[in-house]
């Protein structure tokens, strides 16, 4: 029996030729399972037009009617494409682009996506509103607790991270920290980052601080008061999410399903 989860991760056009669900019975079951054979029937609608598909959750919210409604998320590749679709097949964002990373809180509804240019960017694919332009950051991290890691530049050989919200804004402050480690996918309720190495140990090296921020507000410290120079036990364990589908390379998990 496959077990059916909600996917973390990447979604490329990049990916194995032989790996992915082939066969109606398979389509079917994913979606007697998530729509307890509701909605049975459109498994064959997307076994006939998609190439493979990964469910990754429901977004609800309150129209301006009053209505109350759901929205189920697919994320689909299409020959050498991927883009976003409802439950109907409807398009939630163009199968046109290289790479797609869901949010891990899927009402967010703000997916990290890579042109066909290599430049990334975020949209919000239910108000359909781009976050984040393609090309603004060199790296952008997927979205976690509503915050998203992003490279904003490189200097002196040095990568400079920050954190922004769902609207695309800087998180205050964390600009400061020398490093800000990825979080996205974690476990973990916290982020890890160091201080900048501007104090020195008895032989002169530069040392730097390790703190944990709240990963609901990145403004405030996970544990208050607390300063340690060894990283915690439980972030090394916590750090790889686990992904339902292969990696691309062995203990490379920032390329999962990528292959450029």
């Amino acid at each position: 029996m496959i077990e059916v989860k909600k996917f973390i991760g990447h979604f490329t056009c990049s990916v194995y030729s032989n790996y992915t669900y082939k066969k109606l019975s398979i389509y079917e079951l994913i979606f007697e399972c998530v729509f307890n054979q509701k909605k049975a029937e459109n498994a064959q609608l997307f076994f006939d037009k998609v190439d493979d598909l990964v469910y990754v959750g429901a977004h609800s919210k309150y129209d301006k009617s009053g209505a109350y409604r759901t929205t189920y998320i697919f994320l689909v590749r299409v020959n050498d494409r991927v883009g976003i679709v409802d439950e109907n097949l409807n398009i939630l964002l163009p199968i046109e682009y290289k790479e797609i990373i869901p949010p891990i809180n899927i009402n967010d509804a703000v997916f990290v996506v890579k042109n066909t240019q290599n430049k990334r960017g975020v949209v919000n694919i239910i108000t359909n509103a781009i976050i984040v332009p393609f090309g603004k950051f060199q790296r952008i991290w997927g979205y976690d607790t509503h915050h998203a890691l992003v490279c904003t530049g490189y200097e002196n050989k040095r990568i400079n991270r920050a954190i922004i919200d769902v609207r695309g804004n800087f998180v205050k402050n964390t600009e400061q920290y020398g490093i800000i480690y990825p979080f996205y996918g974690t476990g973990v309720e916290y982020i890890l980052v160091t201080t900048k190495s501007t104090d020195k140990d008895a032989k002169g090296h530069a040392q730097a601080h390790y703190k944990l921020l709240s990963k609901e507000n990145p403004v405030s410290v996970y544990w208050p008061n607390i300063e340690v120079t060894e990283r915690p036990r439980d972030y090394i364990n916590h750090y790889h999410p686990s992904y339902d589908k292969m990696d691309a390379y062995d203990g490379d998990y920032d390329a999962l399903w990528n292959t450029d």
